[in-house]
């Protein structure tokens, strides 16, 4: 097994080595900085089902995540679902986060992640993306934007939106908040919580019309590398399929792009 966890741009090129070696891998998101490698990046990968290829999209292993996944699926919260995610860095080591923005933005780098979350836990796809952006940093190429925020429209009639920064101006933010007719469901980390952090994340739902809150303490591991090297070692095992299937990771990867895009496209037309 190969674990390729290297800027974006080198994860097209390491596969092509790692499938020429038959070697299995497990690659960081996103798949590429291009459409044409991530294209690429999934016909190879199609190619040689004798490897097994996970890219790592973390949240589907993450308990917190399996957790909302499951009550949103039973309907707890009725349907259709407005989605608000914010994923923001205030950063204490600007040049790390400039060599990563350098090789992709925010938006396309976590953004992956909250595409997959959305599909999942609803069962449909996204329909229509909007998106503006901003370069808050001189040193920030001007093809890429440090901040981004992109609106989603999904064909079961779910809407929402997502934003993503790093930052030396920006607060740290994790909001993840799901509402639908029935109520909503509200994601904090065990770091960010300013009690009882050792009872792990907390989950609040908020049941309507009763108007009754319910909260859910879960111990889960916000990056379970573990648990995700494990599915890896059960497709090799067992032939169970990639969570996410690789046609998943394209489309998500796809809205990402598209998202990046049009925050470039308008802020330069701000220029």
């Amino acid at each position: 097994i190969v674990i390729i966890a290297t800027y974006p741009s080198s994860h097209l090129p390491l596969l092509k080595e790692c499938l020429a070696a038959g070697k299995h891998v497990l690659c960081e998101k996103p798949i590429s900085t291009s459409l044409q490698e991530g294209e690429e990046f999934v016909r190879l990968v199609k190619e040689n089902p004798q490897c097994k290829v996970l890219v790592g999209h973390i949240l589907r292993h993450n308990r917190s995540y399996q957790q909302i996944a499951e009550m949103i699926q039973s309907d707890v919260i009725g349907h259709p679902i407005i989605f608000r995610m914010v994923q923001n860095h205030h950063t204490m080591n600007w040049n790390r986060y400039l060599s990563l923005i350098r090789n992709t933005s925010p938006i396309v780098d976590c953004g992956v992640h909250y595409i997959d979350v959305i599909e999942w836990f609803t069962g449909s796809r996204v329909q229509d993306v909007t998106a503006a952006g901003m370069r808050t940093e001189e040193s920030v190429p001007e093809n890429r934007c440090n901040y981004g925020i992109m609106t989603l429209k999904l064909e079961d009639g779910s809407v929402g939106y997502y934003e993503a920064g790093w930052s030396n101006t920006l607060a740290s933010d994790n909001l993840k908040e799901f509402a639908g007719p029935k109520g909503r469901i509200r994601l904090i980390y065990r770091k960010d919580r300013q009690m009882n952090q050792e009872e792990g994340d907390l989950i609040e739902l908020y049941h309507y019309p009763e108007q009754q809150y319910e909260t859910i303490n879960l111990q889960s591991d916000r990056k379970p590398t573990g648990a995700q090297f494990d599915h890896l070692i059960r497709m090799i095992e067992t032939d169970c399929p990639a969570v996410p299937s690789i046609d998943q990771v394209l489309h998500c990867f796809k809205v990402t792009l598209k998202a990046e895009q049009l925050a470039v496209g308008k802020q330069a037309e701000k220029r």
